[in-house]
């Protein structure tokens, strides 16, 4: 990990700064209430469960839950998609710290966004939240046809910024897209640990936090002694979100 001024922190949206998962789980109680109990062969609590546990949170993997629980009829199916469809933003909101905790970090450095998703549907979700002024860079991978992991697309918020990678931190939940890519693009990777889960990735983050508040605390700190950024730098050698375990592994992509 660099010991270079840090002058860029680039922030992952979906779970770092809203909650997502939340929103998921909303929708996909609305879709099961759509369906009466004869059709479902688990209880609904659990479908729920298996709904949040799959790779990607989508309607893919709420279709594979349903199907898990015998609901495989077409036209159970497409009754349940049409509720889950039809509110995308349903009870999405921010995580309380978020706007501070950037508008404080923002007083030492510059700060931009970088997401995966079609340009339509996040550009919506930045209005819906009230966030599409807050960051001076925002990157959404459609916009520019490269998506995280992917190490090019975290360069182009470099090139955008005017910063090295070893000047840049990346803040975001997903163990791939988010602390895999940023480190393959040679940024300090900070994992975002929102809901105390346990690490579930190879490659593992530089420092945990379990909120952004938590994360600005790291960086007054480091600005004001001149000590080295979250020192031990791996996983498990400091207190916070990166020794937490169990949870469910939440695979969000934005």
């Amino acid at each position: 990990m660099s010991s270079m001024p840090i002058r860029l922190v680039l922030f992952d949206l979906d779970d770092t700064l809203c909650d997502h998962r939340g929103s998921f789980r909303l929708r996909v109680e609305a879709a099961l209430a759509a369906l009466p109990d004869e059709v479902l062969s688990l209880e609904r609590d659990v479908i729920v469960a298996l709904a949040l546990a799959q790779p990607s949170h989508t309607w893919e993997g709420v279709q594979r839950a349903l199907e898990m629980a015998g609901c495989t009829d077409p036209a159970w199916l497409e009754r349940a998609l049409a509720v889950y469809a039809r509110d995308r933003f349903l009870g999405l909101s921010l995580f309380p710290d978020s706007v501070t905790a950037v508008r404080a970090i923002q007083r030492r450095a510059l700060t931009g966004l970088v997401t995966n998703g079609p340009s339509a549907i996040q550009r919506a979700k930045l209005a819906r939240l009230g966030i599409e002024r807050l960051f001076p860079i925002v990157v959404v991978s459609e916009e520019i046809g490269v998506a995280k992991p992917d190490p090019a697309i975290f360069q182009y918020a470099l090139r955008l910024a005017g910063v090295r990678p070893e000047e840049a931190l990346y803040v975001g939940d997903h163990p791939v897209n988010d602390v895999a890519g940023a480190q393959r693009a040679g940024l300090t990777s900070v994992w975002c640990n929102r809901y105390g889960q346990a690490w579930q990735g190879d490659v593992e983050p530089h420092f945990g936090v379990a909120s952004l508040w938590e994360l600005y605390r790291e960086l007054e700190e480091w600005a004001s002694s001149g000590r080295a950024l979250f020192p031990g730098g791996i996983l498990g050698e400091k207190r916070g979100a990166a020794r937490s375990r169990g949870g469910d592994d939440d695979r969000s992509d934005g």
